[in-house]
This record gives C-alpha cells, structure tokens and sequence, in this order.
C-alpha cells in the first residue's frame, strides 16, 4: 500500500491498525489508500480509515460452519436477528458479488456449504445434514456412523514413502538484539480475558472488569534495578514509539524480558513493535524486540524500548 501496488481495500472482521506490527507504517498504509470498505459488527479503529463502513453480523446472529483447528467441522445456529440496518455476513458479500458482476445466487449457508464440499477433498462426504450436534471431523469416510478420523496421520504420512520427513532448522538471530541502550526483551500476545484487538471481550463488562487496563510484566529484579515499583504508571519506548501502562512486577516473566499484551487501544504495543518478517514463516516478530524499562530504558523482543517512571522524560 505505502508503494501504490494496492489502492483499494475490502476487510472482514479485522483490525489491523491495532493487531498488525509497527502501528504507524499501519497509520500510513491505511491513509494511503484511495478507498476502503470495512464491514464488521463494531466501529474498530480500523474502520476509522473506512470510506464505507458495512454493518455485519455476529455469531450469534447467523447460521453458517465452524471449522476447528481440531479439524471438527460444527453448525453455527443464530439466535439472535441482526439489530438495526445489520445484515447477515454471506448476503452482504453476495451483493457486492453481483454488483461487480459475478453471478452468485447463493440461497442460504447450507449451499455456500455445499459448495466448499465439492471443491475441498478433505470435506467429502461432509453436508448439513450429517453433522450433528457436535459436528465432524474431516476427512471422514462415513459422517452417518463416524465422528471421523482422530488422528490423521499414525501408521503413515501424507509423504511418498509414508514416511515422516525431518529437516534440521537453522537457527537465525532476531532483528533487533539486546544492547546498551535496550537491554530487555519485549514480548507481546494476549490475555485470558480478552481477545486480539477487544473489540468484542472488552466491551464486556465482566471481562473488562476482570481485565480493564494496560499493563507490562516485567521481571522483579529488572524493576529494582531501574528503581521501579508494582502499580506505577511507567513509559515504555523503542525505536519506534512509545505507550504509558501500569506496571505489574510478575515472577512469571525471565530476568530481562517483559510482557505486553496487545488489546488496549489506549496503550497499544504494536507501537512498539517491529514489522522484520521471518523468512520462512512469513510472519512479523511479534515475540522479540530490543528495549529498556526504568530510568534508563527499556528492551524488549521485536522492539527496543525503554521503560520510566511517568512524568519523568
């Protein structure tokens, strides 16, 4: 986006601007673009960019198919009817689709189903009908009298010999390393209570009471030692950025790394962290950083940063 290769942009149900790596390369790519559509069940910070926002569907308020990482293939029922001008996810797309041209006709998720099954081997035999109340495992030779295949791979491997194939990994040092300046490792991910950017969990009111703030775990001793205490509001920096949180003092956390997880908007460590992608995997580093905490700074994994005690820079 920030090279003109993508102008315009169609998003289901992702918040990028929070859950991405680096969030002001995010800022940028977001407002480079000529048009984007968002269409979800909350105004995300995401669709604060949007040029057209599509009020979606939730859970709870359309049917469709769930697939487990598990390989359990399992009925959504909807049990609630779409509040306002919302609309069930599948007839919105549908319309965009025949707008553009395409001749989808698609009566219900049960074809859309029907559809996925005739071009996915690993869902033969699969259909509305034969996956129960607790669904199915896939692939499954006979979904009328078998819950399907456990263990998927057990006298043999999906291989030409059967065999399974072991490949030494090499090891490859991370982008940013710790150094004098940002000694500590950031790592980030999320907490029980919420979920990825907490569009949903934190407009919970159980679950944000459970859970309502920002916070960076940081080692005991890497406190002391920057003269930082439990509960205090701390400033933590890396090459990137910097976000204000409370500090949580955790024994859980190895001497010279610390923790933040990525859901608060008002303290968001993806502005911290740095948008290097593995070269095999494909995916950023959102487990390491370089950074420091207290008077001097603060490390962490993906970023550097730095951590003091608030009002102090």
């Amino acid at each position: 986006m920030l090279t003109g290769g993508v102008r315009g942009m169609y998003m289901l149900g992702e918040n990028p601007f929070l859950s991405d790596p680096n969030i002001n390369k995010v800022r940028k790519a977001l407002s480079a673009l000529e048009f984007l559509v968002v269409q979800d069940i909350f105004l995300t910070e995401t669709a604060e960019f949007a040029d057209v926002m599509l009020p979606a569907s939730s859970y709870l308020e359309e049917d469709g198919t769930y697939t487990n990482t598990d390989r359990r293939v399992q009925l959504g029922r909807a049990v609630l009817e779409p509040p306002g001008q919302a609309r069930v996810d599948w007839e919105i797309v549908q319309d965009i689709a025949q707008r553009i041209g395409l001749d989808w006709h698609y009566r219900g998720p049960r074809e859309v189903f029907d559809e996925l099954v005739s071009v996915m081997p690993n869902y033969a035999n699969l259909s509305y009908d034969n996956l129960g109340g607790t669904g199915k495992l896939y692939p499954n030779a006979d979904p009328e009298h078998s819950d399907g295949t456990v263990v998927l791979f057990d006298e043999r491997f999906n291989t030409d010999d059967g065999l399974a194939h072991l490949v030494p990994a090499q090891w490859l040092p991370a982008k940013e390393l710790p150094d004098a300046d940002y000694p500590l490792v950031l790592n980030t991910g999320r907490l029980l209570q919420h979920w990825h950017t907490g569009s949903m969990t934190r407009r919970s009111y159980a679950l944000d009471t459970i859970a309502p703030e920002a916070e960076v775990y940081v080692h005991p001793k890497d406190a002391a030692d920057r003269g930082l205490t439990h509960g205090e509001m701390v400033r933590v920096r890396s090459r990137r950025g910097d976000i204000e949180l409370r500090l949580k003092v955790s024994h859980r956390e190895a001497l010279g790394n610390c923790f933040i997880p990525f859901h608060f908007r008002e303290a968001a460590a993806n502005v911290l962290t740095i948008d290097e992608i593995d070269p095999y995997g494909k995916i950023h580093e959102f487990k390491f950083c370089t950074g420091d905490a207290g008077h001097d700074g603060f490390l962490t994994r993906y970023t550097a940063w730095s951590c003091v005690p608030d009002g102090s820079l």
